[in-house]
């Protein structure tokens, strides 16, 4: 480790350019080169999400899509087999067939299905969206009436398994009315 004799960055910056075994321009060419290849790092991390964006926000998409046509087999594609579900009913669905249950059941049968996704965070192989959702039930719920449009708010946990995206998390919670 090598210590230089600066206490400021005014010092450090007449120090790198006055240092004697440097040349002037040789320090700028490689300051000019650190300063470019940490631009093109960042825009090109910030390439990379606005691909993951845009996927993520098709499939979410296309869950509220399947969800509306109760079609399972596309739900089974994009929900991962350990899909947890802390749901708006006050309990957990613990995997994909528990969510799935419930469906059978008639509690995820909507007449309107809407997701606004407000937030987005990017992790390696992660990403969690938040966000608002509006629906109405096709029919009388614990807590919930058919026909009547409720509003909750949530929480969606996406990772990349096998080259694609797959749900492995969700929380949702009604705003109260």
């Amino acid at each position: 480790m090598v210590l230089l004799p600066v206490k400021n960055y005014r010092q450090l910056t007449t120090f790198i350019f006055t240092f004697p075994s440097y040349p002037k321009n040789l320090i700028m060419k490689r300051f000019i080169f650190i300063a470019a290849f940490t631009i093109a790092v960042f825009a090109a991390k910030a390439q990379d999400n606005s691909k993951t964006e845009a996927d993520i926000r098709s499939l979410e998409q296309t869950v509220v899509n399947a969800i509306l046509r109760a079609d399972t087999i596309s739900l089974k594609k994009l929900w991962a087999p350990e899909f947890m579900v802390n749901n708006p009913r006050n309990n957990i669905s613990e995997n994909l067939d528990a969510v799935l249950a419930v469906q059978k059941a008639g509690m995820i049968d909507y007449s309107i299905f809407e997701r606004v996704i407000e937030r987005m965070q990017f992790q390696k192989d992660m990403v969690i969206t938040m966000g608002r959702e509006k629906f109405a039930s096709r029919s009388d719920m614990p807590g919930v009436k058919a026909g009547v449009e409720y509003k909750r708010r949530f929480t969606n946990i996406w990772m990349k398994k096998k080259g694609g995206w797959q749900q492995v998390g969700r929380h949702a919670s009604i705003i109260c009315q």
